[in-house]
């Protein structure tokens, strides 16, 4: 796993950039395991229907492969349960689908809306770091697809529906009783990317200039790119840590130890940019140790060893260097070192944050609006591209159907996205496939093809979509080959995501479109709450109150990163030369030098709060209140006369905040 550790955390540090987006790249989260567990799963059912000449029986491998996606992983009871959801909702409407179609044209345009429409319901819509597995309504709505392309007497839909529940129950059989097999490199390539990354953060820290008002862009590029890629990696390490009880007692200290760090390295860029003189070169040496300590742990968990005693010497070395300083740089350095050489401890390994989020309790079933809506736009997708597929009389027409179920999205930029990335994945897919379908002949050999295939699909799948969807289409066409042979496939195939995409967008951006004001105004807000609350926190907070801390940091992180990536998706939009964005811009790095100030009180503190502080927390949260209520009245709020001269950075900040939030407002 050496050499695969060494490709994943060099990808890591190239896709710095595209983290927060629906085309972000997660290296660390590949599933070589998982995908062996697809093509070992698959193999049965497809090599019977191969030797036994009988094509349908691929209907249980189909099966197999769609509750792989659907595995979420973790815990066993967790992983049945998702498996067994999706696998009762296929086994009624695959066959149910094929049944309806054998009954005519009109009865399967009924049952397409019906059926897709009812298993969009059962999807949800939550704001998540990166991909995740594949919800079951999601692919249940791709097996009513399926059904309808195959119409066929009650006996026979009823034979469709039986080889999907048995190629659903082998393999939740197989792979979660079977063969459990453990996925300890998902922890260390988690972790060495977390630690990758912070390396890299502490390296730009050491090239940017320390003089105050020098080298904007570079700290901006600080404030935003560095920030936002690593808060994004120590979350998803984080929610893998509470999600996965395998990784978890491994993970979870290494990923607390992490955001420790992170708060350091964001403490230091602050108290540096806002320093009255230049670095000298005992700082210099200080940010140079800390690089080359977060450098070690990272290539010890690219090799997935448990710490040495060389890097617990490395992090006391660094700890005596601090202890000859008193400036903040120094002691923010030795925060970060105490917390490398805890975790080094066995004796004093770091607890995980006990309000991380867990899987939530079962509760009253209540489906929101959004799902509705968005329930009623895919059904109507679905039935306009199988109207055109099947009027053009295009080969497997079903093809259009399934890309526009997967391209329409609840918020329209998104669609644009996953439009993009189904295009290319698509051309380059297609591409292998006709390489394929030319050289292969003989069930056997297609047999053989499509295995490894959705190894690597799966194995993909939580990595980036497109990379998921070049894997995919070579696959599905192969699959589709082999129950209904037929000519011309790569026309089929482009003509057919050409037809779903313009489908998607138009059901995106024409049926019941949210108000993007709206949701822009609610990302703004959760921003501005968040670190506002970790600002007052802080003050507040004594020394001590490291694990309350971290949440509120990491809350106030998140919803910074949500409004950078709303105001990107806007610019995908076409709305670049908006000086309404521009002015956005300026107030999501307003908000994170919120952030960065009260780290350092954070990282600094000693003691308990005095009075002055408390006060100040309190002036704090009525300015939230005020700031959260101008921007639904879209009135200035004129503060700025009520400064003082600012007493320290996160006074500064605030204020800067304020600006930012009244130039923005001026613009709306």
């Amino acid at each position: 796993m050496t050499i695969i550790g060494k490709l994943v955390s060099l990808v890591s540090r190239r896709t710095l950039r595209a983290e927060g987006h629906v085309f972000a790249i997660t290296p660390e989260r590949i599933g070589i395991a998982e995908g062996i567990h697809a093509a070992l799963a698959m193999a049965p059912m497809l090599c019977a229907a191969a030797i036994l000449g009988r094509s349908d029986i691929a209907f249980g491998a189909v099966a197999a492969f769609w509750n792989c996606l659907c595995d979420p992983q973790g815990a066993r009871s967790q992983r049945l349960k998702a498996m067994a959801i999706f696998t009762a909702m296929g086994v009624v409407v695959m066959p149910l689908a094929s049944y309806a179609a054998h009954w005519g044209y009109a009865v399967s345009i009924v049952t397409l809306f019906v059926l897709v429409f009812l298993c969009g319901l059962t999807r949800s819509y939550k704001p998540s770091l990166g991909p995740m597995p594949a919800q079951a309504g999601l692919v249940a709505s791709l097996a009513v697809v399926i059904g309808i392309a195959s119409p066929e007497p009650l006996a026979v839909a009823l034979a469709h529906g039986g080889y999907f529940l048995l190629g659903s129950a082998w393999t939740m059989l197989f792979c979660i009783f079977l063969w459990p097999v453990p996925f300890p490199q998902s922890a260390g390539f988690t972790l060495a990317t977390i630690f990758g990354r912070l390396e890299d953060m502490a390296g730009f820290l050491e090239t940017l200039d320390s003089r105050p008002g020098m080298d904007v862009q570079g700290w901006t590029e600080f404030d935003t790119v560095h920030r936002r890629g690593v808060r994004m990696s120590i979350e998803r390490g984080r929610a893998l840590a509470a999600h996965d009880v395998r990784n978890g007692p491994d993970l979870g200290p290494g990923v607390d130890a992490a955001g420790r760090v992170f708060s350091t390295l964001i403490a230091i860029g602050h108290a540096r940019r806002n320093a009255a003189i230049a670095d000298d070169d005992g700082l210099r040496q200080l940010l140079q140790g800390l690089r080359q300590l977060l450098q070690s742990m990272a290539a010890q968990a690219q090799q997935e060893l448990p710490i040495a005693d060389t890097l617990l010497a490395q992090a006391h070395a660094l700890l005596r260097q601090t202890a000859e300083r008193t400036d903040q740089t120094a002691s923010a350095v030795a925060f970060a070192a105490r917390a490398i050489a805890r975790l080094a401890d066995g004796r004093h390994a770091l607890a995980m944050d006990p309000e991380t989020p867990t899987p939530a309790a079962a509760r009253a079933v209540k489906i929101e609006r959004l799902v509705w809506d968005h329930a009623l736009r895919v059904a109507v997708a679905s039935v306009l591209a199988f109207m055109i597929g099947t009027s053009l009389s295009v080969t497997f027409a079903y093809w259009g159907v399934i890309a526009a179920i997967v391209v329409t999205q609840p918020v329209s930029a998104n669609t644009w996205l996953r439009v993009l990335e189904r295009a290319c994945g698509s051309l380059i897919g297609a591409t292998i496939a006709a390489v394929l379908l030319t050289s292969l002949s003989g069930p056997v050999a297609v047999t053989l093809a499509i295995l490894p295939l959705a190894a690597v699909t799966v194995a993909l799948r939580l990595v980036n979509y497109g990379l998921f969807v070049v894997f995919l289409t070579p696959m599905f066409m192969l699959m589709s080959d082999f129950i209904h042979p037929a000519e011309g496939l790569i026309v089929a195939r482009l003509t057919n995501e050409f037809v779903g995409a313009c489908v998607g967008v138009a059901a995106s951006f024409l049926l019941w479109p949210p108000r993007e004001s709206n949701a822009l105004n609610a990302v703004i807000s959760a921003a501005i709450s968040a670190n506002m609350a970790f600002a007052s926190a802080a003050l507040r907070m004594a020394g001590g109150s490291t694990a309350a801390l971290d949440r509120l940091q990491r809350e106030a992180g998140l919803a910074s990163s949500r409004l950078e990536v709303a105001r990107e998706r806007m610019l995908l939009e076409g709305q670049r030369r908006s000086a309404r964005l521009e002015q956005l811009r300026n107030l999501t790095v307003a908000v994170r030098v919120v952030c960065g100030a009260a780290a350092v009180i954070e990282v600094l503190r000693r003691g308990e709060p005095d009075a002055h502080d408390r006060e100040r927390a309190n002036r704090y949260d009525e300015m939230t209140a005020t700031l959260l209520e101008a921007l639904t009245s879209r009135e200035a709020m004129q503060l700025n006369q009520s400064f003082e001269t600012p007493a320290d950075d996160l006074e500064q900040a605030i204020q800067h905040l304020v600006t930012a939030f009244d130039s923005y407002v001026g613009t709306v």
